[in-house]
């Protein structure tokens, strides 16, 4: 009897384990990112300053996307320390974890389309 629970303690010990991370703000958090994918894309642009080169390189009409992103990214790029969560309907999430302010990330055709803030810490909670 003790073999059994001691062998049951260390599944569910190891399955504890082999959890992915969950943010209140962000949902579950990506651990692996794959190379090339919109998380690793938007990780490496939120670690780099908002500019010229910023938008030819992370997104497909830099103009346009000058015009939506700037009143948003302008101010807070580069974040230093940034998780993201896991990708959904062609959007991630970035929790900036020096600020808690959330951005949500939109996607089209592999490049940043649009970003919003969906979260500050000057927001109420709901």
């Amino acid at each position: 009897m003790q073999k059994i629970v001691l062998l049951l303690m260390a599944l569910l010990s190891a399955s504890i384990y082999a959890a992915a991370p969950v943010s209140g703000k962000i949902g579950p958090v990506a651990v692996e990112i794959e190379e090339g994918s919109m998380t690793d894309t938007v990780l490496k642009a939120v670690s780099e300053p908002f500019t010229e080169a910023w938008l030819d390189e992370y997104t497909a009409d830099p103009m346009k996307a000058g015009e939506i992103l700037a009143p948003v990214l302008s101010s807070v790029l580069p974040l230093s320390n940034p998780i993201a969560g896991k990708e959904k309907a062609g959007a991630v999430d970035i929790l900036d974890t020096a600020t808690g302010a959330v951005y949500s990330f939109i996607f089209r055709d592999g490049k940043i389309a649009s970003c919003y803030p969906s979260y500050s810490a000057a927001s109420p909670e709901l």
